[in-house]
């Protein structure tokens, strides 16, 4: 493995891992619609991912080893009420990207999302069938099954909550946490969401040591524990030295208006990802000191 070309690596995922590869020595080329601010290091080719034509010829300029796609539209409440923009995004743009990944013989990580199921039961396998409640989950698991028919080969990851601190631009639950509290401002987070988080470092290299492995299906990637979205605000506040009493449980009747439904229980079950990776997946703990190098 040599080449990498990243769809989405401007982004907060993306930036990081476009770093740790850029270290471990791959040339890295980050394909997006932002030229700026990039990764040291990194080359950059503007693409739009709805154009199937940009997507071939990155793979033209670039021929890549391995392509890994972080590009999404992702912001959940947008993602409803933009549904046309959202599919071409994240289910026709990852088809057509993990086509030319079977096309040109490279090896491809796809990433998707917890998503994808309906948050009741959980902890949720790669076998469990996905059932979402909102049309991000919708969409990431159409594109779960088309880039698995356009490239059987494809590694197709699940996470649920990524932690850490950009390296480029991105939305980093993290960095905005901390604008907030530096300015003394509370912060609402719901006690019922209960996600599987991991920190961006780690799932770098998870996905890194995947593409080189050329890993083929589904594998969900996160720490060792699961937690509610309200412990682990007023844990990551603690760690970054600032007082928990600033972070507030969100009462039921303090839904905001116009928020797409989100699954409860975002349990993800990584013991076939502790298995097969020689990466080790971090305790909740570790998570949190890692998000915050």
């Amino acid at each position: 493995m040599n080449k990498l070309l990243v769809f989405g690596g401007n982004g907060f995922v993306g930036g990081n891992l476009a770093k740790l590869a850029l270290e471990q020595g791959w040339q890295v080329v980050v394909a997006d619609l932002a030229p700026q601010p990039r990764v040291e290091g990194a080359k950059w080719i503007g693409v739009d991912i709805i154009q199937p034509d940009q997507i071939w010829q990155a793979f033209e300029e670039t021929q890549p080893d391995a392509v890994v796609n972080v590009a999404a539209l992702a912001d959940i409440d947008r993602v409803e009420s933009d549904r046309e923009l959202a599919w071409k995004i994240n289910v026709d743009g990852a088809r057509w990207i993990a086509k030319n990944c079977a096309r040109s013989g490279s090896a491809h990580v796809f990433f998707s999302s917890d998503a994808v199921f309906d948050g009741v039961q959980g902890p949720y396998t790669e076998d469990d069938l996905p059932n979402p409640v909102n049309f991000y989950g919708v969409t990431k698991a159409e594109a779960e099954a088309a880039v698995l028919a356009s490239h059987p080969g494809a590694a197709v990851i699940r996470i649920s909550l990524v932690l850490g601190l950009p390296r480029t631009t991105g939305n980093s639950f993290v960095a905005g946490l901390q604008e907030k509290l530096r300015s003394g401002k509370e912060v609402v987070c719901p006690p019922d969401e209960i996600r599987t988080p991991v920190d961006v470092h780690t799932l770098s290299a998870c996905v890194l040591e995947l593409a080189s492995n050329r890993f083929a299906g589904l594998l969900h990637i996160g720490s060792t524990q699961s937690i509610d979205r309200y412990s682990l605000t007023r844990r990551v506040a603690q760690e970054m030295g600032y007082s928990q009493d600033l972070v507030k449980p969100q009462a039921e009747q303090q839904e905001q208006t116009g928020r797409a439904p989100r699954h409860k229980k975002g349990i993800l079950d990584v013991t076939k990802a502790r298995r097969v990776l020689n990466t080790r997946l971090p305790s909740l703990d570790e998570t949190i000191h890692r998000a915050l190098i």
